[in-house]
């Protein structure tokens, strides 16, 4: 059992370039991880983005939100519950209130890989192991198979 006491934890900065800002306290766990998040006004959470294998979910403790996916914008606020099975539809948080949005984000992964694509920019992440030791690699656009392989030419 593990016990974490968020009131004697400190926010740290996660993604924080542009439109983009949030802070975290990790709350730990390995195939079902967790982390308690705040997303102040005006900034949105990450890219819009699916992941293909892990599934993730989000409780909102304080503040509102929209939640974009492609078909639109879903408000969310205290209380709401949101899935993001694997393989399911790009999302995105975007904070256009007045107040920080808090909420606690749980993603289940039982393979310790993932690939994640970026339906905006047309990047595609794969990564395996955990932050900070695991290995993170991102890819734009898509190529030929043998593209550059000297064994396929002529």
């Amino acid at each position: 059992m593990k016990v974490v006491r968020t009131s004697q934890m400190q926010w740290t900065d996660a993604l924080t370039r542009g439109r983009y800002a949030n802070r975290r306290k990790a709350l730990g766990g390995e195939k079902l991880s967790c982390g308690l998040w705040e997303l102040p006004p005006g900034k949105k959470s990450f890219p819009l983005h699916v992941h293909q294998i892990t599934e993730e979910a989000l409780f909102v403790i304080s503040g509102a939100a929209k939640v974009r996916t492609p078909d639109g914008l879903t408000a969310i606020g205290p209380g709401d519950f949101v899935s993001f099975p694997a393989g399911g539809p790009a999302h995105q948080l975007v904070n256009d209130g007045e107040v920080p949005l808090v909420y606690l984000a749980i993603g289940a992964n039982f393979v310790g890989a993932d690939i994640v694509e970026y339906p905006d920019t047309g990047k595609t992440a794969c990564s395996i192991g955990a932050f900070p030791t695991g290995r993170r690699m991102i890819f734009k656009d898509q190529t030929d198979y043998t593209a550059g392989d000297p064994d396929a030419e002529g």
